[in-house]
């Protein structure tokens, strides 16, 4: 069996407040020793119409990638990530009901890939390992959060250091981070996450983010 080592729920909400998306996931160990993050997630704004979505990303024990999936709107959606058996190339497939289509890009191991959840975050924080003070520019492949379609783009991290913050659990000692989403100072983010790089708060510029509403202890 695998074990369990962190779940809870994030709650998204926009610049004014109102809440957009809820989002139940977990990371769990395999028996490979690979990791494997999934979540649940229900949005009902800012998309034309309501829909929910899955996602699994599957990290080898050294943090590699392995997978990405996503199903999305009760099948009608869905996309995967696969790499090939030497690693020198990436598939990247979406699909909206008949249409499939498929983009092969170039693999360098750092690559990382987005999408509208926390996790990709975490994924991102735990395989860069950024000491305090440092930061790093990366190529970024984004998965449109409606029609999974990728993109390239460039995305900076940056570790500033522990603060405390106070949080839904009360004050808590955390990592604080800043994302610039983009790499050209026009989409500044910041996010404070624990010692295992779980999200606890998340801030857009614009106002919007994704808190963490539960957590196992």
């Amino acid at each position: 069996m695998t074990e369990i080592q962190r779940k809870g729920i994030y709650q998204a909400f926009d610049g004014k407040n109102n809440v957009i998306a809820d989002e139940r996931w977990q990371v769990i160990n395999l028996l490979d020793g690979a990791l494997q993050f999934d979540n649940e997630t229900v949005r009902v704004a800012p998309f034309d119409e309501p829909r929910s979505d899955s996602v699994t990303v599957t990290l080898e024990p050294d943090l590699r990638l392995r997978e990405i999936t996503i199903h999305g709107l009760r099948g009608a959606r869905e996309s995967r990530v696969c790499l090939n058996q030497d690693r020198s190339q990436a598939s990247v497939c979406w699909r909206h009901r008949g249409n499939v289509k498929e983009k092969h890009i170039a693999w360098r191991e750092d690559i990382e890939f987005d999408y509208f959840s926390p996790l990709f975050n975490m994924i991102t924080v735990r395989r860069l390992g950024l000491l305090p003070g440092q930061s790093r520019l990366f190529d970024c492949v984004y998965l449109d959060p409606v029609t999974f379609q990728p993109q390239w783009m460039k995305q900076i991290y940056a570790n500033l250091g522990r603060e405390n913050r106070l949080t839904r659990f009360g004050t808590d000692s955390l990592w604080h981070y800043s994302m610039d989403f983009g790499g050209a100072g026009q989409h500044i983010s910041h996010f404070w996450c624990d010692d295992d790089g779980v999200l606890i708060d998340f801030r857009f510029g614009n106002g919007g983010g994704f808190q963490l509403t539960a957590k196992n202890t």
